[in-house]
């Protein structure tokens, strides 16, 4: 049951979805959702990491739905160091259900004493890093209880496409991305992904050095840019919540 707090409009909308992605799972990859919430003038935080919460409350609450539907939860190490997330499952419905939890993290830089790491929670915590991470803090990982998964192949950061096959061959189906900009780019850079959940708030936070939610290289022209189809959008208290689609998957 969607949590009765949403507009209806919107509850039916993921009643819909969530039926749809466990019906259409890509081969040898999990559906894939790229999530974020960010100003007006596209910024996930200020220039100083200020981000908690860009986002209304009934808007967090439709990001906990898409928590407790998917079969996993990605982000990486960058994010988890400004945020220190528990990527658990809230919402107001019972029971809940937590995510498996995903960590990139290629040089396992992850401090031992992150919350996440120290959770009490049936799903299991994932850090995937490279061949060259140091032993000694994947046994300390380990020893904590946190499922260790080593890339074995030659590429300088994790191999996205290797991951996604891992996943799907592990029963994971569906993958919600929640960032942070770094990786939502590396996902739409490899068209490893099916949609997008943006949640778009009433504030202007201007700033060049202000986090944005897809950042890394980016793509030379436009004619290279990624393009997707504007499906739906809500209304949400205060925000507004677009649902695009990635036209190359479409294809």
């Amino acid at each position: 049951m969607i949590t009765e707090e949403l507009p209806q409009h919107l509850r039916e909308f993921l009643e819909n979805y969530f039926t749809h992605f466990s019906n259409n799972i890509p081969l040898k990859r999990p559906y894939i959702t790229l999530s974020y919430g960010m100003s007006m003038d596209g910024k996930i935080a200020t220039y100083t990491g200020d981000s908690k919460y860009i986002s209304n409350g009934l808007t967090r609450a439709m990001v906990h739905e898409l928590r407790h539907h998917h079969d996993a939860i990605l982000v990486g190490i960058q994010t988890v160091e400004i945020d220190h997330p528990f990527l658990t499952t809230r919402r107001n419905e019972k029971p809940n259900k937590d995510a498996h939890r995903i960590i990139l993290d290629s040089s396992l830089r992850i401090n031992l004493k992150e919350p996440l790491l120290h959770m009490v929670s049936s799903a299991p915590t994932l850090v995937v890093c490279k061949q060259t991470a140091n032993e000694v803090k994947i046994k300390a990982l380990e020893a904590l209880g946190v499922n260790v998964l080593v890339d074995p192949t030659p590429s300088q950061h994790v191999d996205l496409d290797w991951l996604m096959q891992t996943l799907h061959q592990n029963g994971i189906r569906s993958l919600l991305v929640e960032g942070g900009g770094t990786i939502h780019f590396s996902f739409i850079k490899h068209n490893l992904f099916d949609d997008i959940f943006a949640q778009i708030s009433p504030l202007i936070l201007g700033g060049k050095d202000a986090k944005s939610p897809v950042e890394g290289q980016g793509f030379t022209t436009l004619k290279e840019a990624t393009r997707v189809a504007f499906e739906k959008y809500f209304q949400v208290g205060s925000d507004i919540v677009v649902y695009a689609k990635n036209l190359a998957r479409e294809s």
